[in-house]
Parts: C-alpha cells; structure tokens; sequence
C-alpha cells in the first residue's frame, strides 16, 4: 500500500544503513560509497516489485480505497504518471534513508539512525491502524463502496500477494545479510 510502502523504504534504508555501519563510519564519500549500488539494486529489483504488482492488479486497495482515480490509468496520463512517480519515490525514499544514515554516522549521531529506523516503522504499520479494516477487502473503489468485494484470503488476491511478498521478503532479509556481510567487511578494509 502507498502509505505503507514509502515510509518502509526509508526505514529499510535506515536499517541497511545499521546493518553496513562498520563500513559507513568509516566511509567519506556519501553520494558515491560502495555500497549505493546494491542498494539501487535491491530498491529496483527487490523492493519495488510488490508495490508495483499491487498497484498495477489492485489499485484502489493499494491506496486503501481513498480514491477510485487510480484504477483506470488507460488514457489518463496524470493517473499513468502516478504509478510511475510511486515507484521513483519509493527508490528515493529508500536512498534517503540510508545516505541520512551514514550522513548521521559520520557525524557521530548514531542513535539519530535507530530513531529514524524507528520513526519508519512506526509510519509503515500507522497507516494499518488508522485505516483499520479496509485493507481486508479486495474489489474496486465502488464495490467497497457498496460493501461488496471479497477477503483478503481470497483467490486470486492471495496467491498473487503471498507470491510477490514472499519474493519481497526473501530480497530483503538476504540483501539485508549481505549488507551486515559486506558492510563489516569494508569496515575492516578501512581501518
């Protein structure tokens, strides 16, 4: 869901940024270290691919049935554009939070990079909250309008979105392994 997914990506960045603190610490070149590439890598190749599949099979739940202008993007280049702008977003999100990352290591605030993690966290799960429910019923803007639409756990939607999740997930822990991995060793590289 867009109020879900681009506060996740900068969190994700922020944790990534935790797990390579070895290397960031020691690291004085934010915009070009060697670790932006995987990370562009994953945002690109990783993270966006459940965000995207969501929003292109079932837009209006990906903005939890806020705005029915999102399902038909046919012929409609500011609803076309949109979805590309989410995209775009959530890759930027996702650099932010890990260049703020090392920006605050290299400054010595280190605990203003587990705040910012937190902070992303919390604004990932708030929107589930505030909108508690929505998110359980699959249809368009106007069958859940009507109180029509089907569940969660339902086919098709659920096999699409344990699918396209699980790959999400499976990327993430890896990528965020190989971060520790990686991100100790050119800490070490460095000394």
């Amino acid at each position: 869901m867009i109020q879900v997914d681009l506060p996740a990506a900068f969190a994700i960045g922020q944790i990534y940024g935790i797990l390579a603190k070895d290397y960031l610490k020691k690291e004085p070149e934010k915009f070009t270290n060697r670790l932006l590439g995987p990370l562009n890598f994953y945002l690109t190749c990783g993270y966006i691919v459940a965000g995207l599949y969501l929003l292109i099979a079932y837009p209006s739940w990906e903005t939890m049935y806020i705005t029915k202008w999102v399902e038909n993007p046919y012929n409609r280049p500011l609803a076309a554009g949109f979805y590309i702008l989410f995209m775009i977003s959530m890759v930027v999100l996702g650099n932010v939070g890990f260049i703020l990352a090392h920006h605050w290591y290299l400054k010595g605030k280190d605990r203003y990079v587990v705040y910012g993690a937190v902070i992303g966290v919390v604004l990932t799960f708030l929107p589930f909250l505030v909108r508690w429910g929505v998110w359980g019923k699959i249809g368009t803007y106007e069958q859940i309008m009507r109180g029509e639409g089907y569940s969660f756990g339902e086919s098709p939607f659920i096999y699409g979105w344990l699918g396209f999740m699980g790959y999400m997930a499976l990327a993430t822990i890896f990528t965020g392994i190989w971060f520790r991995k990686r991100g100790a060793r050119l800490g070490g590289e460095n000394k």
